[in-house]
Parts: structure tokens; sequence; C-alpha cells
């Protein structure tokens, strides 16, 4: 994957009528403050998705082996109370 840090760090041979060297660079320091806003962002999403597993884990371990869910739950469907009974029940 390509980094900020290898755009800034690339050097290029020189040409006789090669491009305008203004609007390269120019072109080149936008190309680096969209990758270190990515790069950033990235980071965050990775730092997210690190804390909301470790919170599903532990409270994963704070139930017990009764009242752990196996397998996908629609987030559409209940459970009355009386259902829930019947199943610590059993």
């Amino acid at each position: 994957m390509i980094k900020a840090e290898n755009i800034v760090n690339k050097e290029f041979r020189k040409a006789l009528f090669g491009y305008d060297r203004e609007d390269v660079d120019k072109y080149l320091d936008e190309l680096i403050a969209q990758l270190l806003e990515m790069e950033k962002e990235r980071k965050e999403m990775a730092s997210t998705i690190e804390y909301l597993v470790s919170e599903l884990t532990a409270k994963g371990e704070q139930q017990s082996e009764g009242e752990r869910v196996v397998g996908p739950v629609s987030p559409h469907a209940t459970v009355s109370d009386e259902e829930r009974r019947r199943a610590q029940e059993t």
C-alpha cells in the first residue's frame, strides 16, 4: 500500500521538456494530504473496531453459559417474559 511518506520521498529524473515542476509538486501535495487523512481515518477505525471487539468479549464473559446467544439474532425479534422463563427452566 502506498503511503504519504512514499510520495514525499519520491524523486524523479529531470527531463529537458518535462512537466511543470510547480504543477507536479502542487498535485503531489494534494495527494499527500488526502493519503494522510485516509491513514488517520483507517487508524481511528481500527482502534474503534478493537475497542468494540474487546467490549463484546467482556460482555460475553460476564454472561453465564445459559444466557449466551448462539447464532445470528434478528434485530426485530422479541421474546416475551413467558418465553424467557420457559427457556430458563430447560
